[in-house]
């Protein structure tokens, strides 16, 4: 096949995608809005946030009662808090609803916690 041809191909190609694919994304784009919505009516409801709340201070309780000092008690407990706090979802669907989608990801929990429990209960 010649470069023109190849150039040609490749046009029909994108004509394709444009005509095709592009309204099945903008018909899945409009419909993100509502959706995050539901995801965050679910995860932040006043049941949630109290099982949230009991998560967290149990959380704390297991780490004093695994005799760590009161600063790491409260630093892990608080870094524990940010992960699950799904502040990342709150982002994306900002984002989402004025159009401009970023790649916000969910803070990963360090692995501090289980490591310092870990080596406390080796004692």
């Amino acid at each position: 096949m010649t470069e023109q041809g190849e150039v040609q191909e490749l046009r029909e190609v994108m004509t394709a995608l444009r005509e095709t694919a592009l309204p099945i994304l903008r018909d899945i784009v409009s419909l993100l809005p509502n959706l995050l919505q539901q995801v965050h009516a679910i995860f932040y409801n006043e049941e949630n946030a109290i099982r949230l709340g009991q998560s967290i201070g149990n959380y704390y309780r297991s780490l004093k009662e695994a005799g760590l000092p009161e600063e790491m008690c409260q630093e892990l407990t608080l870094k524990y808090a940010e992960g699950t706090n799904l502040a990342w979802l709150v982002e994306l669907m900002k984002s989402a609803m004025s159009g401009q989608f970023t790649s916000i990801q969910p803070k990963e929990i360090s692995a501090q916690p289980q490591k310092a429990l870990s080596m406390t209960q080796e004692r």
